[in-house]
């Protein structure tokens, strides 16, 4: 027992031995703070005050770390469930969007007369040749060539495709696109084609002395060869007799929008006096 004494106390006077400035320094610092505070001398007196405020405000700054930790987790954490929450709002938004649009195609189909197939967009491919979309229904699903293709807005293209599970629809931006057209006001005839602007066609062949008017709407006629009739093709906005030749320049607004267009609608009753009997360019939601 004594020897265990023994090796503790030479231990200790060996860290006394290898710190003693140290222990030194600490005393007389102990000393000094001891003399200060018991010194009633005015310029004592100040300094210590001082002191005692620095120390606290270096004490308040010190307290003040934890909180800011804390706060900074806290902060994490709210970013990260705010960014979960947003994802959320997208994923509901764009659920709400679709199903709108869903509802607003089951209206149409309901309310549409002829025999029609709903397709979904799964590739467009503007081809400087040949602009087409890539639809999701083919030969196994009824689709064949030179049916028309539409949305509840109006006509989009014709199929010129068709496999057994997808087809091919040529819209009506390509220049190689033609349909036999009429205004729907007056029941002049021409020929719809593409000029080269976006979402927009124009209306060839009426005499600049006859009767148009912005804001008459155009569909397919009945001389189409490939279209049915009653087809709503857009909206003239822009009409220009200041050229040369006999015929109007006339610029139509197409109903659909080809930058937003997902989803289609195909025809698969080609009856062309069906179509014209029934005279459905009014059940195009376009119209209402």
């Amino acid at each position: 027992m004594f020897w265990k004494l023994k090796n503790f106390l030479d231990g200790f006077y060996q860290i006394i031995d290898v710190y003693k400035n140290h222990f030194v320094f600490l005393f007389l610092i102990i000393i000094s703070a001891i003399l200060l505070q018991t010194n009633a001398n005015p310029q004592i007196t100040f300094f210590r005050q001082r002191a005692i405020y620095l120390s606290a405000l270096i004490g308040e700054q010190f307290s003040r770390l934890p909180r800011v930790w804390k706060y900074e987790d806290q902060n994490r954490t709210l970013e990260l469930q705010n960014a979960e929450l947003a994802k959320r709002n997208i994923v509901l938004e764009d659920a709400y969007l679709e199903n709108i649009k869903l509802r607003q195609m089951l209206k149409f189909k309901d309310r549409f007369p002829m025999n029609t197939i709903p397709a979904h967009i799964i590739m467009k491919a503007p081809d400087p040749n040949l602009s087409t979309i890539t639809l999701d229904k083919g030969r196994d699903d009824g689709v064949s060539e030179y049916q028309n293709v539409i949305t509840d807005r109006g006509l989009v293209g014709i199929i010129t495709h068709a496999e057994d599970r997808y087809s091919v629809c040529q819209i009506m931006l390509d220049k190689t696109f033609r349909a036999a057209a009429k205004i729907q006001r007056t029941r002049l005839s021409g020929i719809v084609l593409w000029q080269g602007l976006p979402n927009e066609v124009g209306f060839y062949g009426v005499l600049k002395n006859l009767d148009v008017r912005v804001g008459d709407v155009i569909l397919t006629s009945e001389y189409s060869e490939f279209f049915l009739p009653n087809f709503r093709v857009g909206i003239v906005h822009e009409i220009n007799n200041e050229i040369e030749g006999i015929f109007k320049n006339i610029h139509v607004k197409t109903s659909v929008d080809f930058d937003m267009i997902e989803d289609v609608f195909i025809v698969t009753d080609t009856s062309k006096v069906s179509s014209a009997r029934i005279g459905f360019e009014n059940y195009f939601f376009g119209n209402e």
